[in-house]
């Protein structure tokens, strides 16, 4: 589970170990106030690898820590090779963590240089070199879900503006790029047990789209994270049985079929 610290990743870490898994986790927070949980304004994310192994292990989890910053490209192969060490095998894998620059989404010609390659980096070419060793272990021991987490502007034309909900344009390129990998992975190692899904969060309130002005219209309009990260476990666990290999999902669809969420109102 990459990104784990806060967020989707932290609350998907804590819905498979509910349901009985062993759960590695990965996050550049390793203890709470560390400097990369700081935001553009001098405020202070809540949330930590520490943390969420702890509550992992309070709900009589074992929980397995993992730092890892997408950026550190001679990390990676590395950091999945840990947790393989540590839990024995892998059988769901969750690609969650993305690269988060200072602040919120800003349009393109105001984007950093600097931040527009590091973001496709971190959100699609680190994804990448992290899926290798993943689907190679899987296909080496007979099968394993992988479960990539995309969005929504990868793939729909979104009209929202930058500070109203809006992504910037490199966060769109990454995911739609990002988007199929799953497909190409099922199609490629379906037959050797491989299954992998993309799916789509919604807007989610998490400890930054709360905190970060830029996010607040995310915010306000999200669901908290522990309805997304239920409809991740299940489809990690029951997807392969119910839908076709190499799909995308949106979760929160997946959560109102599970009760999790109130049905959409049908129109008029």
């Amino acid at each position: 589970m990459t990104g784990a610290s806060r967020g989707i990743g932290r609350a998907t870490a804590l819905a498979l170990a509910d349901i009985g898994f062993d759960v590695a986790i990965t996050a550049r927070t390793v203890n709470d106030g560390d400097p990369s949980a700081l935001t553009s304004d001098g405020q202070i994310l809540p949330g930590s690898l520490a943390a969420t192994a702890a509550e992992i292990e309070a709900r009589g989890g074992r929980a397995v820590q993992v730092r890892l910053d997408l950026l550190e490209r001679s990390a990676l192969v590395p950091a999945v090779e840990m947790a393989i060490a540590e839990l024995g095998h892998l059988d769901v894998v969750v690609n969650n963590a993305i690269f988060v620059g200072g602040g919120g989404p800003k349009s393109f010609l105001d984007t950093d240089p600097d931040d527009l390659v590091n973001q496709m980096w971190g959100d699609l070419t680190a994804q990448l070199l992290l899926l290798q060793p993943q689907v190679a272990h899987m296909v080496a021991r007979g099968g394993g879900v992988i479960v990539n987490i995309g969005s929504g502007s990868g793939k729909w034309k979104l009209k929202f503006p930058i500070g109203k909900g809006g992504p910037q344009l490199v966060y769109c390129a990454a995911k739609a790029g990002f988007h199929r990998a799953a497909d190409r992975i099922a199609f490629e190692y379906g037959e050797d047990g491989v299954t992998a899904f993309t799916v789509d969060p919604g807007f989610v309130a998490t400890e930054r789209t709360r905190m970060v002005t830029e996010l607040g219209e995310i915010a306000s309009r999200g669901v908290e994270p522990s309805v997304v990260g239920a409809a991740i476990a299940w489809l990690a666990t029951s997807g392969p049985s119910t839908f076709e290999n190499g799909t995308y999902h949106e979760a929160q669809a997946i959560a109102r079929e599970l009760g999790l969420l109130e049905p959409l109102p049908t129109p008029d």
